[in-house]
């Protein structure tokens, strides 16, 4: 699982005798899942599931999954043990089935365990932090000074396609859409921040690059010191928890004007390139009048 065709080939090859794993149509592929909820959100069709290990595809963490049928999360509260089936597709992944095994109410947390962070809001300007390219050079949010800069954040062994691997595609969509109107060249630029520092070093993150065929100078993948990434995941209120070698986290887009101020903040998967292209556009437009 440490890169995209991998992880695709992976799912299309497993067969029922390798740990649950079920053939239902020629690009999906279904697991068996077991574990505690953590938290449900029906506003935005999300469980969070602190889970066991599903054999033959993810170790035992804690993420939230997609529900695409809502009436499932009526029967489920934070505390409740659950089994049900996980479904992967090339695309996506979603809890498809699921049912309360046990009732086990979560004690609420207490205020030892509540992390207080800046969050950075719209309107800010974002610190000029120091990052590395794929390239092994230091750069700066100033260096884009001028520059729309729309940012995601990815570590390359993420497993799930409606995840990490989906920010990348979709930017990859963002990167060829911006380039086809040559009137915005030199106006824009992407950045692909990882937050797996320790193994998403420059040489890797260039591969990832690759992978999705980037243009390096309007596309570029960086990552930091420690320090330095849990500062700007903190800010855009990003949860990062390493767990068994992967790592449990939620998803973050951004937008940043010219001047480097946060415009927009977006949580989760659920946006489309050109949605995105369009506030580019807008925000290039508006600097230009």
């Amino acid at each position: 699982m440490t890169g995209r065709i991998l992880v695709l080939a992976g799912i299309m090859i497993l067969v029922e005798g390798c740990g649950g794993g079920k053939q239902r149509e020629v690009d999906v592929k279904t697991f068996p899942i077991r574990g505690v909820v953590v938290s449900v959100d029906r506003q935005e069709k999300r469980i969070m599931i602190a889970h066991e290990e599903i054999p033959n595809y993810m170790m035992a963490m804690t993420m939230p999954f997609k529900v695409k049928d809502t009436t499932l999360l009526t029967a489920v509260r934070s505390g409740d043990s659950v089994e049900g089936t996980l479904a992967v597709s090339r695309t996506e992944s979603w809890i498809e089935t699921i049912g309360v095994i046990g009732k086990n109410p979560t004690p609420p947390l207490s205020g030892e365990q509540v992390l207080f962070r800046h969050l950075f809001r719209e309107g800010d300007v974002l610190p000029d932090m120091a990052l590395t390219n794929q390239d092994g050079i230091p750069v700066r949010f100033s260096k884009y000074h001028g520059q729309v800069v729309a940012l995601t954040f990815i570590y390359t062994r993420c497993p799930l396609p409606d995840f990490c691997i989906r920010m990348s595609d979709n930017f990859s969509n963002v990167q060829r859409l911006l380039k086809s109107d040559q009137s915005l060249r030199d106006r824009w630029h992407l950045l692909s921040v990882s937050f797996d520092p320790e193994h998403d070093t420059p040489a890797v993150l260039k591969q990832e690059a690759k992978k999705y065929s980037a243009d390096l100078d309007d596309w570029e993948f960086v990552t930091g010191a420690e320090p330095t990434i849990d500062k700007l995941t903190d800010g855009f209120d990003l949860m990062v928890k390493p767990d068994a070698g992967l790592i449990e986290h939620t998803l973050r887009t951004a937008l940043l004007d010219g001047d480097g101020r946060l415009v927009k903040v977006i949580k989760g998967n659920d946006w489309k390139p050109e949605d995105l292209v369009s506030d580019i556009k807008k925000l290039i437009r508006k600097r230009s009048s």
